[in-house]
């Protein structure tokens, strides 16, 4: 069974002026299962490295005061009857505006939420983990899946399109109609470590190869039922922290035939993922007017 969540980011701002925020831990909230957590980093060595003046004791005595207000057990802890509302977090975190901050809410529909919520605070909370954990293109591909199901369009979204280039067949993320064109879009991470990274202008020189086959007139006409004039090639390429020399050498290689749009914080993808949402929803809304007039 799949159950609805929403989920808000907790960010430290230690200066509101200069914009400037890390992700320290995220709330979670279902109404249907009365269910609530706040997750937060126990990274603090990171927490003050971002601030070198904080009061670290101090600020883990906030944060457990924080938790305290959300936690169902406790004594000053949300009722079965707050729970039920769908909105509880945003009516509980909108007056937190100084130095801890809650992110807009996010949907996510889940059947294993245990997991799905561990996958999610990875994410965010990023260097929680040990630096060798990166985000990999199944965890976009992933993370993208879990917003576009909470979306009306998703059903005209196509997914994990097998295309047959001839010595080959290739694996095409998302293809959809927007307006008057056809998008195809392609994911990629380049979240390496830096000796990884040397593996990135290789994977993008191939892949430019296979967008050069499917890009011939006679195979995209058969392909996609559109002229090239008519369709996007579009790559998603996720970098996070780990931008260097080798990344930005491969995202140029793919510029060279595909619009390009590149994401270091995840909630990019995220963004990204609510994009084509958008698009394909206002496509469907043409669609249907055309059709009623």
């Amino acid at each position: 069974m799949s159950y609805l969540f929403k989920y808000s980011i907790i960010r430290y701002v230690p200066d509101e002026i200069r914009e400037e925020f890390i992700n320290i831990g995220m709330i979670f909230h279902s109404p249907e299962l009365r269910y609530i957590d706040v997750k937060f980093t126990k990274n603090f060595k990171r927490v003050h490295a971002f601030d070198d003046e904080i009061d670290v004791n101090f600020f883990k005595v906030v944060l457990e005061g924080i938790k305290e207000s959300f936690v169902k057990s406790t004594i000053s802890g949300p009722s079965d009857e707050d729970l039920d509302d769908i909105n509880f977090i945003e009516k509980n975190t909108f007056y937190y505006a100084n130095q801890i901050q809650f992110s807009p809410t996010y949907l996510i529909s889940t059947e294993n939420y245990e997991q799905d919520l561990s996958d999610l605070f990875r994410t965010y909370v990023y260097f929680e983990g040990k630096k060798r954990s990166r985000i990999t293109e199944d965890e976009v591909k992933i993370l993208m899946n879990r917003i576009l199901r909470t979306k009306d369009s998703f059903k005209n979204v196509d997914r994990n399109i097998l295309v047959d280039i001839g010595p080959q067949e290739i694996q095409l993320d998302y293809a959809y109609k927007a307006k008057d064109r056809y998008k195809i879009i392609k994911t990629f991470s380049f979240d390496y470590t830096p000796k990884g990274s040397a593996q990135a202008p290789t994977i993008a020189k191939e892949w430019i190869y296979n967008f050069e086959k499917l890009m011939s007139r006679s195979r995209q006409r058969k392909l996609f039922g559109v002229d090239r004039e008519d369709l996007d090639l579009i790559t998603f390429i996720y970098t996070g922290e780990s931008s260097n020399k080798n990344t930005t050498t491969a995202i140029k290689i793919l510029k060279e035939l595909t619009m390009t749009i590149e994401g270091k914080k995840q909630e990019e993808i995220i963004s990204f993922a609510d994009k084509i949402s958008s698009e394909a929803e206002s496509s469907i809304s043409k669609e249907s007017e055309t059709t009623h007039s």
